[in-house]
């Protein structure tokens, strides 16, 4: 009997163990994502209070690289073993068509930037009517006028580099 109540308590002690170590880990990776007065937000690790709410996060998958031969001490690739050249290009062709589309998705996403900016520039540039802006009615002041204007004159050149750099890497791709 006395044997028995002996198995029965550190099995008690484990399993209670059990229970409180993964609350405890799972405390450690709790995110909160809090948002100020001000509207800004703020990821922090612990609950700040007003504002913060939990982040539902999934767990982090990782999968282990497949070994190459050169690690495995072996030959694994059929390829490199002596089999079918067929699959050595088909697996070139995919390279090559993976970097086209890249490529191809590069000059969208630049081409779209190069339409933002020119519009940019052009909503500048009807703002700073060659130089003569209208007075806005906060600027009672002249040196506000004044810091207003070469603000503009400013943007506008910042605007020109920005699309005379897209340009050149647009060319840059095409070729």
């Amino acid at each position: 009997m006395v044997k028995s109540s002996l198995i029965q308590y550190p099995l008690i002690v484990l399993l209670s163990g059990l229970l409180v170590v993964p609350k405890a880990y799972a405390k450690g990776t709790e995110m909160f994502v809090c948002t100020g007065a001000d509207g800004v937000r703020t990821y922090q690790n612990s609950d700040g209070g007003d504002g913060c709410v939990p982040l539902n996060l999934n767990p982090i998958t990782v999968v282990p690289a497949p070994r190459s031969a050169s690690k495995s001490g072996g030959i694994s690739d059929p390829v490199s073993a002596g089999g079918s050249g067929r699959r050595a290009t088909a697996a070139d062709d995919n390279r090559s068509a993976a970097d086209f589309n890249a490529k191809d998705d590069r000059m969208k996403i630049l081409q779209e930037e190069l339409r933002i900016e020119e519009s940019k520039l052009k909503s500048l540039q009807d703002e700073y009517k060659k130089g003569q802006p209208d007075r806005l009615g906060s600027e009672k002041n002249y040196q506000k006028y004044l810091d207003r204007v070469s603000r503009l004159e400013q943007e506008i050149m910042v605007t020109n580099d920005n699309i005379e750099i897209l340009k050149t890497e647009l060319i840059r791709l095409s070729k």
